[in-house]
């Protein structure tokens, strides 16, 4: 991102349109540590600073939108600079609770993916102009027809083997109809890492992001086989099976 303001004629640009919501071309911006908004998912969030609380307000006079930005924690000048990755995700205010000390809870459920162009203001918090970034399938419609199945699949053998994922999860996911869409909630909800968490944010392609995905999975599933044997209730030859 530019810390630079965008030359005038950057200000007159055509609003971005997502699920029937209109994305405007300039939003606010949260900049938080290990934290990666992905469409439809819908994330919790506690607003406690003082910049925040102002984002919130206005916010929420206007069409409840806002980013939320990944710090780039590879640079260590990121946090007193707040530099963010480039790639981040928008979301909708669902609900918001005020707290009687100032403070509020909300939810904000994720809209789009998209890519910072430059900064238009940082006080009294950040703003910045913005560009939708699409998805590109990468493969066949046959084979993204597939991606709920093998995802269901293989969080099925992860129950399966102890892993703490609640039925809810699979029941949820079961009732998605969108491939894409099920992908990106299965990737918010389960990835533990907040690094893989950006970089499958950043993969435009669906199949090469399900993929990428789909080796953290079997990742788990194999940690949890070897946990078993550890425990003497799993034997060499099914450490090996899916």
């Amino acid at each position: 991102m530019s810390g630079t303001r965008p030359e005038p004629q950057k200000h007159i640009q055509l609003p971005i349109m997502t699920h029937d919501i209109e994305i405007p071309a300039a939003v606010p911006v949260m900049t938080l540590s290990n934290t990666v908004l992905f469409p439809q998912a819908m994330m919790p969030l506690f607003i406690f600073e003082n910049r925040y609380k102002q984002m919130l307000r206005d916010v929420l006079k206007s069409n409840r939108i806002f980013a939320i930005a990944t710090l780039d924690e590879r640079s260590k000048a990121a946090a007193d600079a707040e530099t963010s990755y480039a790639i981040a995700g928008i979301g909708v205010v669902r609900a918001c609770k005020q707290n009687s000390d100032g403070s509020s809870n909300l939810v904000l459920q994720g809209l789009a993916r998209i890519e910072f162009e430059s900064i238009l203001a940082e006080e009294p918090y950040r703003k910045a102009f913005i560009h939708q970034v699409l998805s590109e399938q990468g493969g066949t419609e046959d084979k993204i027809a597939t991606i709920k199945d093998r995802l269901l699949s293989l969080i099925q053998t992860q129950r399966r083997l102890g892993a703490g994922i609640p039925q809810e999860v699979l029941n949820f996911l079961s009732h998605i109809n969108e491939p894409e869409e099920a992908l990106d909630l299965a990737i918010y909800t389960l990835c533990s890492s907040a690094t893989l968490k950006q970089e499958l944010l950043e993969t435009r392609e669906i199949l090469e992001r399900c993929e990428k995905f789909e080796r953290f999975l079997r990742a788990e599933i194999q940690r949890l086989k070897l946990d078993l044997k550890l425990k003497g209730k799993l034997d060499d030859k099914q450490i090996g099976n899916n």
